[in-house]
């Protein structure tokens, strides 16, 4: 019985001279062979359960192949036909050498059109003395339509138990898993906007199930499909604050690269612990004063106030304290990880620049019943000054500090030429917890969150800073390039952020919605000053392009990041018991079999971009990353996959298990089989079918690889 599910691993192992090399191999061997070997486990329980329903009603078995065994050729080297084979008793059992599926081959039963008259020759008997020809008693064909429909399913069913023994196997064992916790929000963003707050736990998303253990992935999967399913409709968030809890409405918002694809903006919480890689940026200030000792150290106090171990998320703080006070010190006191305590002083972090500031653009967003929002401010406001200062730029209302009760007069433009209007606003900053940086993570948008607003970030050139330049203000910055005055500075630069970041900034950074301005000015912050910046922009009203060469600087204003990373939170979920592992399991199973159900409705709706169907190779690359995890990560990772498996395997096409199900349906409804030929000129078109989505998903993986 075939099955034609997309299931190809491909595995890179490059040659290099680290002495580490031969570990690295045998650890990505091992990799790769937990992979095949988890994959190869859902094809294996599939082809079981056609196998043991066969049997039970005593159906001959010919083959039981993991893969497929079909005849390979390139020019004139042949390849092996499958990687191991043998018999016993009366079946052929093997691994295939094309890695897409598996099947069972039934007496009278062959998914290749082209076989089918052969094969049912091969079951007829001639009947004595002029009697019909009768079929094998063994044969597939030979079996009542409710037996041949549970030879059918049983490869689905065994899919769906599996599915769920591996989520019980993996709760028992224990889940490592990201708490649905609100570590902080996107600046501008619908969180953001309806004011909610760092450090309380989300239990539901749109009416679903409470649960005080949600991870946070299964929050964010709940959300992309309630988004693509009704785009503009709000989805109810359940958010818990201790033992106080509190309901939003909250309309995600489109993706800036990806617009089909919605967000909250709701981040991660991280923990007080540092990594053990990168938690220091390189040319930070957390730079200088840690060490490679301070790998995996915690941050136990800082500036004499301890972390608050019972508090929800205890390093919010501390993270407050860096982003509210950009100018300010801060003494951290650190228990590495053999166990020593010290202390060192975050000092405040120069910003760098290359000779230009940019305009403040107009406000994209206020906080619901926030101080801008009460003083008069509109969506669409273009701010002109703030406490009488006109020449405040972009990174201004950021990089300053905003006394809550201490009132800031902030001028706007509201309107267009000559409807346009001037109004001052008195706003009143409050206190608020701040834990993640003011600019949003794709860096579209900056916000002002004491003062309730946020703001689109505009390339317009507002203040020339460098003498030598040859821009002005009001010209538009379109692309900037970087020239390294030391190879060496490249090199470091190429082994903290990766080679494709920094050629992409050699090459020409084209700003726009994939290469915004806000995450260049961050990359800025790691250049080693001197670095040649050569800028392009665009002056109005003309549209003439302007060409300057300018250099890396160190302005007098402190930047808001100092460099210092910390790790996410992890906690474990256990089951208590075997009845809650299954419990858990099955809960798992569910979720899964409604989620594939889902987006395959949205697919066939056109909800669903075709682009963000994922064939072998991603399912290859994920298979990976869960494996790397760990045994319960790649468990749930194989439920998934199982529920993936045993609801694409019964769609009603023919030479799939649902096809099959289709014409026995047809069968019972009308006494007898449908007609052999137009069967086979359906599955003939059904196979077609499979093959062309197959090379699409093929082609869709290597596109967007």
């Amino acid at each position: 019985m075939s099955l034609f599910d997309c299931m190809h691993v491909a595995s890179l192992l490059a040659a290099t001279d680290d002495p580490g090399y031969f570990a690295s191999l045998l650890s990505g061997t091992w990799l790769w062979a937990k992979v095949l070997l988890g994959i190869g486990l859902v094809v294996f329980v599939h082809e079981l359960g056609h196998f043991l329903a066969a049997k039970l009603f005593g159906v001959k078995c010919e083959k039981f192949y993991v893969g497929f065994d079909v005849p390979l050729q390139i020019g004139p080297i042949k390849f092996p036909r499958t990687l191991g084979k043998f018999t016993y008793g009366e079946t052929e059992y093997g691994i295939g050498i094309i890695p897409l599926g598996g099947y069972v081959k039934m007496l009278g039963q062959d998914d290749d059109p082209r076989k089918a008259e052969e094969e049912a020759r091969r079951i007829r008997e001639e009947g004595a003395d002029g009697e019909p020809a009768k079929l094998d008693p063994r044969s597939y064909p030979a079996k009542s339509v409710w037996q041949r429909m549970i030879i059918i399913s049983a490869g689905v069913v065994m899919n769906v138990i599996t599915g769920i023994l591996f989520a019980a196997v993996a709760y028992f064992y224990g889940v490592p898993y990201t708490p649905a916790m609100v570590g902080g929000v996107t600046p501008g963003g619908a969180a953001w906007a309806a004011g909610v707050q760092p450090g309380g736990l989300v239990t539901s998303v749109a009416g679903g199930e409470d649960d005080n253990q949600m991870h946070f992935s299964k929050m964010q999967q709940e959300i992309m499909l309630g988004g693509m399913d009704h785009p503009d409709q709000a989805v109810d968030v359940h958010v818990a604050y201790g033992s106080d809890s509190r309901e939003y409405a909250l309309t995600p918002q489109p993706h800036p690269l990806e617009p089909s694809l919605r967000m909250i903006g709701i981040y991660g919480p991280v923990g007080s612990k540092l990594p053990t890689k990168f938690f220091a940026t390189p040319g930070t200030s957390a730079a200088k004063v840690l060490t490679e000792e301070d790998a995996d150290a915690e941050v136990v106090s800082w500036d004499g106030h301890q972390l608050d171990a019972e508090a929800p998320m205890p390093i919010a703080p501390l993270l407050n304290e860096i982003y509210s006070a950009p100018s300010k010190p801060i003494e951290l006191t650190l228990v590495r990880a053999d166990g020593n305590q010290h202390s060192v002083t975050l000092s405040p972090q120069r910003e760098k620049e290359f000779g230009l500031r940019f305009k403040v653009g107009k406000v994209t967003a206020l906080v619901d019943g926030g101080p801008a929002q009460a003083a008069g401010m509109e969506v669409g406001d273009e701010i002109v000054s703030v406490n009488g200062d006109e020449a405040i730029d972009l990174y201004s209302l950021v990089l300053r500090s905003w006394p809550a009760g201490e009132a800031v007069e902030v001028t706007v433009r509201r309107g267009k030429d000559t409807a346009a209007e001037t109004k001052t606003l008195s706003i009143t900053p409050v206190q608020t917890l701040q834990t993640y940086p003011p600019v949003s993570q794709l860096g579209e948008t900056m916000a002002s969150t004491p003062l309730g607003f946020a703001y689109h970030a505009d390339t317009t050139v507002q203040k020339v800073t460098s003498p030598n330049s040859d821009l002005q203000v009001g010209d538009v910055v379109k692309e900037v390039r970087i020239r390294f005055a030391d190879e060496k500075d490249k090199t470091s630069l190429v082994q903290a952020f990766g080679e494709a970041a920094i050629e992409q900034l050699q090459e020409g950074w084209e700003i726009g919605p994939s290469m915004p301005l806000g995450v260049l000015m961050e990359t800025v912050q790691v250049l080693p000053v001197g670095t040649e910046v050569l800028v392009k922009a665009t002056r109005p009203p003309e549209g003439s392009v302007i060409e300057s060469t300018m250099k890396v600087q160190v302005s007098e204003r402190d930047w808001y990041e100092r460099g210092l990373n910390f790790a996410e939170v992890s906690r474990i979920q256990t089951a208590s018991s075997v009845g809650n592992a299954i419990s858990l399991g099955v809960r798992e199973g569910v979720r899964g079999l409604e989620q594939v159900g889902r987006f395959l409705g949205m697919l066939v709706t056109g909800k669903v971009q075709p682009k963000f169907l994922g064939g072998p190779i991603r399912i290859a690359q994920m298979a990976s990353h869960e494996a790397k995890r760990g045994i319960s990560a790649q468990l749930l990772f194989l439920t998934m996959l199982s529920m993936n498996l045993a609801i694409l395997n019964f769609l009603p096409i023919p030479a799939l298990d649902g096809g099959h199900m289709m014409f026995l349906i047809a069968e019972a409804i009308r006494g007898k089989k449908l007609d052999e030929a137009l069967e086979m000129r359906l599955t003939f078109a059904g196979v077609l079918a499979l093959l062309a989505l197959m090379i699409f998903v093929f082609a869709n993986d290597i596109l967007h690889l």
